[in-house]
């Protein structure tokens, strides 16, 4: 319950009045708003232990019905009076997904001069094996990750014991003397309890990025160390490891002996490698390579020629049990420029293909895995591009294409679906949330019950169970990726200032607006572009993005997925007075007319454009046909956007006029395809700039739009350019470059029931 009335809380140089009211820094009053002030006090008396976002909401609101952001308001307010930083917190650390923790030692004094608790819950109502030990253990993580040395732990003592000297008014010499030598020993038992059991208790949040969580269940062993190896399978007795290594923009497939740790490359590296998979006899090797369309062969074990199956597939193939049939997905354009997929079966020779059923974007089908019976295929159908839960499983029947929905439960992204020997269960690699990462789960066959069995911070990738024996092997992955900013004369030697994880936005002043990881969540940050005052602008659990400022600094229009899809959003340059703009479709890619007084973006149900008013109001649609990544010309007279002139050519981009009408340009990708998110215009309206992969590396390139071969600007190598962007007057030029690594782990240990 509150203590309002009853205690004086001191953490650090400042000091938490309940009774009056207020909080004092070195006995001077801290300006806060009442429930700013209550936010804290929350945080405060449940010092050291997570609290959730749906406890704060109902204590601070109770009965009443008010945005998240609310509350991300009042922890961004309480972190600019406590001086806080959100990416090295000394008081409120962000725990992903679930709320937030007050990390700094805590003294509880009573309104009598006593000393009530020197840090976290109460523990006049619990005992040393319960919550107030757990208590003591988190202290020592957090003086631990602070950095205090074990010198500094008899001076935390002694600072103890002073506090508990200035209560000698109502306590005998010998009481203190007692309570002192029973902190100490608290103190000294917890430091050996953390030295011995305290890093298996850290929170996931506080864990090493390279370290696997070792749940209750499952035992995990690293197989590979290189970051290369991007797609794995075992076979069907668990004696045999068939993994990816690339080189470049090449890769191969690798065999290995799980026994003895032996390696033979059974596949050359000649091209791109994007899914694996066994056959049930264990004689056969299923690939998919990029040739640069996607096609699915099979390799013998012993050795010879692959044997060519499949064309034109996705990516994600399922054989039967019998090895005698293929499921896979294909993807083409119908009459009005949208995605149709569909579920076919074919022989394992690729003969007498046939369709089972066909959808059209967003019901997106993938991952598909035959039913323990072979007589359906269970796959994924729904889409992520609108950044909310719209992904579920389904049944469909293989003798006359009947679809069932097999549970209520959604997923913003399904990526691999295998069943375990017994036929109990599924484990499936997915992900709730776009801000989660790929976690195991298991589904239960036939009840379809869903549990999350781990909490990595690498996200999984790609998933394969023996069928006989039971382990399992996946890839996981782990992100590199940050700004590199300099003089756009000298675009091969930019600096590197600052960890970023997607789209960037220049404000005319030279500030960089970009999402980072920085607070776990991918929130909004500005900076110098010398990495000078740099400051989170947003603060919430769900993802923000694509940011765009108007030009004459006053606000910054982005993407954000906080009401549970993608919606347009405005905020001031400081991050004040965050409003959302749209609420109907998802929507996503802003731009802003040079004016600032429109924004424009993509619905990403039909990928049409639309337009907003920057001070809210009814969207007015702009372009009624797919047209991705609008970006307006710096006289705001023209449009360029990424489509095709008609559903069979290839995607290009055109230039139209922004009022409306027929495109006036279309530029082809010569030796390449377009890549990534951006069309930029040059400052004086003359070129557009964009990304083109050429069979993998990535090339930053500028075409005049009078004609000619377009220019290349940078070659980014092994990295993947995940944006770029121009300063207003062209005289800079700043990336957000990076790169995946991937490593195949063997997983153990799946529980039974």
């Amino acid at each position: 319950m509150s203590l309002r009335g009853k205690h004086l809380f001191q953490f650090g140089m400042f000091a938490l009045d309940t009774d009056q009211g207020v909080v004092l820094r070195e006995g001077k009053p801290v300006p806060l708003a009442p429930k700013v002030f209550e936010t804290l006090l929350i945080l405060v008396e449940h010092s050291g232990r997570i609290v959730s976002k749906d406890e704060l909401m109902s204590r601070l609101w109770p009965d009443t019905f008010v945005e998240d952001s609310n509350l991300t308001f009042n922890i961004q307010q309480l972190r600019k009076s406590l001086g806080d930083n959100a990416r090295n917190p000394a008081y409120i650390q962000t725990i992903a997904r679930r709320g937030y923790r007050f990390i700094a030692g805590v003294e509880d004094v009573l309104d009598n001069g006593g000393i009530s608790s020197s840090h976290g819950e109460h523990p006049a109502s619990e005992t040393t094996t319960g919550k107030g030990w757990q208590t003591s253990v988190d202290t020592w993580q957090t003086l631990d990750k602070e950095g205090v040395s074990p010198d500094s732990y008899s001076q935390f003592a002694r600072a103890s014991a002073s506090a508990v000297d200035t209560s000698q008014a109502r306590f005998s010499r010998v009481t203190a003397w007692l309570l002192t030598l029973g902190m100490v020993l608290v103190i000294v038992a917890g430091l050996m309890f953390w030295r011995v059991y305290g890093r298996s208790a850290l929170d996931a949040n506080q864990r090493a990025p390279d370290r696997l969580l070792e749940s209750p269940h499952l035992r995990f062993e690293k197989l590979t160390a290189t970051g290369q190896s991007s797609y794995a399978a075992i076979s069907p007795d668990g004696k045999y490891l068939a993994y990816t290594r690339s080189f470049d923009t090449k890769t191969g497939i690798w065999l290995r002996q799980l026994a003895t740790n032996t390696n033979i490359e059974i596949v050359p590296a000649t091209s791109l490698i994007y899914s694996l998979a066994f056959g049930n006899s264990g004689e056969y090797l299923y690939f998919v390579t990029a040739d640069p369309t996607l096609i699915l062969y099979r390799v013998s074990l012993v050795g010879g020629v692959p044997q060519r199956i499949v064309d034109r597939l996705e990516g994600n193939f399922a054989i039967s049990s019998d090895e005698k049939r293929i499921a896979f997905v294909r993807a083409f354009l119908n009459n009005d420029g949208q995605r149709e997929f569909t579920l076919n079966l074919a022989n394992n020779d690729g003969s007498e293909e046939q369709t089972l059923i066909r959808t059209e974007y967003p019901n997106v089908i993938d991952v598909p895995l035959w039913s323990t019976d072979d007589k359906s295929i269970i796959c994924s159908r729904g889409y992520s591009e609108g950044g909310g839960r719209d992904v579920s499983m389904v049944n469909v029947s293989v003798e006359d294409g009947t679809t069932r929905a097999l549970s209520d439960v959604k997923f913003f992204k399904i990526r691999k679906m295998a069943w375990l020997p017994n036929h109990s269960a599924m484990i499936i690699c997915a992900r709730k949330n776009l801000g989660d990462n790929n976690q195991l789960w298991r589904v239960s066959y036939p009840s379809f019950q869903i549990a999350q069995l781990t909490e990595e911070l690498s996200p999984f990738l790609d998933l394969s169970i023996s069928a006989r024996s039971g382990n399992a092997v996946a890839s996981q992955a782990t992100r590199v990726s940050g700004i590199w900013a300099g003089p756009s004369t000298n675009p091969r030697n930019l600096t590197r200032i600052t960890q970023a994880t997607g789209e960037l936005c220049w404000t005319s002043t030279g500030r960089l607006v970009y999402p980072s990881t920085a607070s776990v969540n991918g929130n909004l940050w500005i900076t110098q572009s010398d990495n000078t005052e740099q400051r989170q602008l947003t603060n919430d659990p769900a993802v923000d993005k694509a940011p765009a400022v108007t030009s004459d600094n006053r606000y910054i229009v982005f993407a954000s997925n906080r009401t549970g899809s993608f919606q347009i959003w405005r905020m001031n340059l400081d991050g004040s007075d965050q409003v959302q703009l749209t609420n109907r479709t998802p929507a996503d890619h802003p731009s802003i007319t040079p004016d600032g007084k429109w924004i424009l973006y993509n619905t990403t149900e039909d990928w049409h454009v639309w337009k907003i008013s920057i001070d809210g109001g009814e969207p007015i649609p702009l372009i009624e046909h797919p047209a991705h990544f609008p970006a307006i010309c710096p006289n705001g007279k023209m449009i360029a956007c990424l489509e095709r002139n008609d559903p069979k050519s290839a995607l290009s981009i055109s230039v139209s006029p922004f009022n409306g009408g027929p495109a006036v340009k279309r530029i082809d990708f010569a030796g390449g395809g377009f890549s990534g998110s951006r069309i930029e215009w040059a400052p004086d309206g003359s070129a557009l700039l964009y990304a083109i992969e050429r069979y993998g590396p990535t090339i930053l390139v500028k075409q005049n739009l009078n004609g000619g071969p377009p220019e290349e600007i940078m070659d980014f190598g092994a990295d993947e350019l995940f944006d770029f962007g121009y300063s207003p007057d062209g005289k800079f030029l700043a990336v957000t470059r990076g790169a995946w690594q991937h490593d195949i782990v063997l997983i153990t240990d799946f529980p039974k029931n």
